[in-house]
C-alpha cells in the first residue's frame, strides 16, 4: 500500500513537472514566434557569407570590425536598389490606377501579325483590339477578376516592403552571429551532437556546406539573372520595368524559366520601338535567360546536388508561408533538410551494413 502511494505521488509530481516544462516551452515559442524566420535566414546569411567574413577578418584584424563591415555593405546593397525598385513598382501601379480611374489609360492597337500565332493568335488579337478600342468597357466586363487581381497586386507590393525590412534585420542579426562565431558554432554543434550524436558534427559541416551551395548557386545565379534582365528592361523603357524585374526573381529562384516574364516583354518591345531597338532587346534577353547555364558551373563546379523538385516546393512553399523573403527562406530550408535526411539515411545504412560484417 505504501509503495502504491509512493508511485502515485512520484507520477503526480512527474506530470505536473512535465506539464510545467511544455507549458514554460509553449510560453518561450509564443514570445519568439515573429523572430523565429528573420532568425533562421539570419542564420543562414551568417553561413553563406562565412567566407567573406574570415578573409576580410584575416585583412582588418577583429571579427567584430569584419561583421560591421560585411553589415552595412550589404544594407546599402540591399537598401539603395531594393528601395528604388520598390518605389518604382509603387509608382508604376499607382499610376495605372490612376488613369484608369479617369478613363485616360490606353493601350495600342495589336499588330496584325499576332492572329499568325499557333492556337492562340486570333484569342489574343481579339482581346487585345477590345482593351485598346474601349478600355472602360473591357475592365467593366471583367470587373470581378480585375479586382482579386488588382488586391494580389497591393498585397504583393506590401509583401515586398515588409520582406525587404525583414531582410534588413536578418542582416543585422547575421552580423551579430558572424562577430560571435566561435560561440554560435560551438553552441550549435553541442546541439547537433546531442540530437545526433556522433554523426553531429557530420551533419553540421553538411548542411553549412549546403547553405553555401544553395546560396551560391540558386539565389545568387537568380539575381544576377534578373539583374541583367532589368537592365534591359529599364535601357528601352518598357512601363513597369521594376514590376517585370521582380516577376523575373521570382522565377528564377524557384527554378522557372524567365522567359515566361521575358517573351511578352519582348512581343511589347517589337511593336512600340524600331526593328534595330527590339532586336538588340531580345538578343539581350535572350543571353542573359540562358547566363544561368554559364554562372551555375562557375560558381558551384557541379552544381547544386539537390533535385530541382526541391528547390521548387521550397521556393514556392517559403512564399506562401512567409511571403517574398520565403522564396530564398524556403528554398535553402528545404534543400538542407533534403540533404540531412539522405545523409541520415546513407548513414544508418553504412552502419548496418558494418553490423551485418
Amino acid at each position: 500500500m505504501l509503495n502504491q502511494k509512493t508511485f502515485e505521488r512520484g507520477a503526480m509530481e512527474a506530470a505536473i513537472k512535465i506539464g510545467l516544462l511544455f507549458l514554460l516551452a509553449a510560453w518561450c515559442i509564443d514570445i519568439v514566434r515573429p523572430f523565429i524566420t528573420p532568425v533562421i535566414w539570419a542564420m543562414i546569411l551568417a553561413v553563406a557569407l562565412n567566407p567573406l567574413y574570415l578573409k576580410l577578418k584575416n585583412v582588418v584584424g577583429k571579427g567584430g570590425v569584419a561583421a560591421t563591415i560585411i553589415v552595412l555593405v550589404f544594407l546599402a546593397i540591399i537598401l539603395v536598389p531594393g528601395v528604388k525598385v520598390t518605389t518604382a513598382a509603387i509608382d508604376s501601379l499607382a499610376a495605372v490606377g490612376k488613369q484608369v480611374q479617369q478613363g485616360t489609360f490606353e493601350i495600342p492597337p495589336p499588330s496584325n501579325s499576332i492572329k499568325s500565332w499557333p492556337l492562340i493568335g486570333e484569342k489574343v488579337h481579339a482581346q487585345w483590339s477590345l482593351a485598346a478600342s474601349d478600355m472602360q468597357r473591357y475592365l467593366g466586363s471583367y470587373a470581378a477578376q480585375v479586382g482579386n487581381v488588382a488586391g494580389k497586386v497591393i498585397g504583393f507590393a506590401g509583401g515586398l516592403i515588409g520582406g525587404l525590412l525583414m531582410f534588413c534585420f536578418s542582416v543585422i542579426i547575421a552580423g551579430v552571429f558572424m562577430a560571435n562565431g566561435e560561440k554560435v558554432v560551438l553552441g550549435v554543434q553541442a546541439l547537433a551532437h546531442a540530437l545526433a550524436g556522433n554523426h553531429g558534427g557530420y551533419l553540421t559541416n553538411l548542411a553549412s556546406n549546403t547553405i553555401q551551395s544553395v546560396a551560391k548557386g540558386v539565389l545568387g545565379v537568380a539575381v544576377i539573372q534578373a539583374t541583367l534582365l532589368s537592365i534591359g528592361f529599364f535601357a528601352v523603357g518598357v512601363p513597369g520595368a521594376a514590376v517585370w524585374s521582380v516577376l523575373v526573381l521570382i522565377l528564377a529562384i524557384a527554378q522557372l524559366p524567365p522567359f515566361l516574364v521575358v517573351l511578352p516583354v519582348v512581343i511589347y518591345v517589337f511593336n512600340h520601338e524600331s526593328t534595330v531597338v527590339a532586336g538588340i532587346f531580345a538578343v539581350w534577353s535572350i543571353l542573359a535567360g540562358f547566363s544561368e547555364n554559364v554562372l551555375k558551373p562557375l560558381l558551384l563546379g557541379r552544381g547544386v546536388d539537390v533535385p530541382m523538385l526541391v528547390i521548387l516546393l521550397g521556393s514556392l512553399g517559403g512564399m506562401l508561408m512567409s511571403g517574398f523573403v520565403g522564396l530564398f527562406l524556403g528554398a535553402v530550408v528545404l534543400a538542407v533538410s533534403y540533404r540531412l535526411l539522405v545523409a541520415w539515411l546513407e548513414l544508418n545504412s553504412q552502419e548496418q551494413a558494418d553490423a551485418n560484417e
